[in-house]
């Protein structure tokens, strides 16, 4: 049986190897933390989408309403999920005379501002609230006591007295957290 002597320097092709494996973690564990760090980028970009998205569907459904009071504001509420909820609230801030462009028909008319207000929050740190600004077309001059409350009707033959045209919108502000 022959045995070779180790030559000194063999080790250094291990130690190369071993320095080289050393740098290659040290980029994985960097890689993994900016990965990780993206990923949430990703899920709070999603919980802010879907916060805005829930305040236009709060919008829309306050918008969707048959009647609107003029005495009280109006609130409803609609989760999606447990921790994707919005609120709104719906208030007449003034009658005024009807604004260019939006007369329709015969007679004296008015046009009834509202506002709604909409709160929306998605996941634990998305929150969006939004406000829309709506008139309301309706018979009478503005100087009219007005009934406590304003039902919609866009048919011109069967609408009751206290009906109003429906909603036409007239601003929007929006903002997030």
């Amino acid at each position: 049986m022959r045995f070779e002597r180790l030559r000194p320097e063999s080790g250094i092709a291990i130690s190369a190897v071993l320095m080289i494996l050393a740098a290659l973690s040290m980029i994985a564990a960097a890689g993994k933390g900016d990965a990780a760090l993206q990923w949430a980028q990703v899920r709070n970009a999603r919980d802010y989408a879907d916060a805005v998205g829930l305040a236009e569907t709060g919008m829309a459904r306050a918008l969707a309403a048959q009647s609107f009071r003029l005495d009280s504001s109006e609130s409803g509420r609609y989760c999606r999920t447990q921790s994707r909820c919005v609120q709104w609230t719906v208030r007449h801030m003034e009658t005024t005379a009807v604004p260019p462009g939006l007369e329709q028909g015969a007679g004296p008319q008015r046009a009834l501002h509202f506002e709604v207000n909409a709160e929306a929050r998605a996941g634990r740190h998305a929150r969006a609230a939004a406000a829309l600004g709506f008139v309301m077309v309706a018979s009478g001059s503005p100087t009219d006591p007005a009934a406590n409350e304003i039902v919609v009707c866009g048919d011109q033959d069967g609408c009751p007295q206290n009906a109003a045209k429906p909603p036409v919108r007239r601003y929007w502000r929006e903002a997030a957290e």
